[in-house]
């Protein structure tokens, strides 16, 4: 990428701050969601600067240096790199636990309906499964009005333990679901 040359950018870190300059060692750019990032390590003589990743759009310059190319790390992994990011960042917006114990057939669904970082925590706290084959984990979520969201999705097969807020406000979810389908008034 850039012909093994070094990118001098001038970069915003957030849209309202100054904009910093940087000299780079450019490794790759991914596409997420419609939005560019270049994935680069800063120049530092030793090369031991961690890969970072800067939003393309918050580039206010950008200019290969043609007289200063540097040695790219053959085992810098881009893919692997991104996944681990990704990873990190779903991992951070995760802030709130709620425990609940899950029918065979919810434990089955998770992975169709959450983020793979909040399954793979989920499963790691599984225990063993009850009389019923129930299975009761801690299920990291963004917030507990997102968690009741994602657990609304799961219906019968997901019992809310903890926290009571999420539990009651799920049960009044289900006396009206209830009522919705039961037999008709007359």
């Amino acid at each position: 990428m850039w012909g093994g040359r070094l990118l001098r950018v001038r970069y915003r870190r957030r849209p309202d701050a100054d904009p910093v300059e940087r000299v780079l060692r450019p490794y790759g750019l991914v596409l997420k969601a419609g939005v560019w990032y270049l994935a680069a390590r800063p120049d530092r003589e030793d090369g031991s600067a961690a890969c970072r990743v800067y939003r393309v759009d918050r580039l206010t310059a950008a200019e290969p240096l043609t007289d200063r190319p540097f040695e790219r790390d053959e085992t810098f992994d881009l893919a692997a790199f991104w996944d681990a990011k990704a990873a990190g960042f779903a991992r951070s917006l995760l802030r709130e636990r709620v425990t609940v114990r899950l029918s065979p057939h919810g434990l089955a669904r998770l992975p169709h309906l959450l983020e793979p970082v909040a399954v793979q925590e989920a499963l790691a706290t599984a225990g063993e499964p009850d009389g019923h084959g129930r299975v009761t984990v801690r299920l990291p979520v963004e917030s507990l009005d997102v968690g009741y969201e994602e657990l609304l999705r799961l219906g019968p097969e997901a019992e809310v333990l903890d926290p009571p807020s999420l539990r009651r406000r799920l049960a009044e979810a289900a006396a009206r679901a209830a009522a919705l389908y039961g037999p008709p008034q007359r």
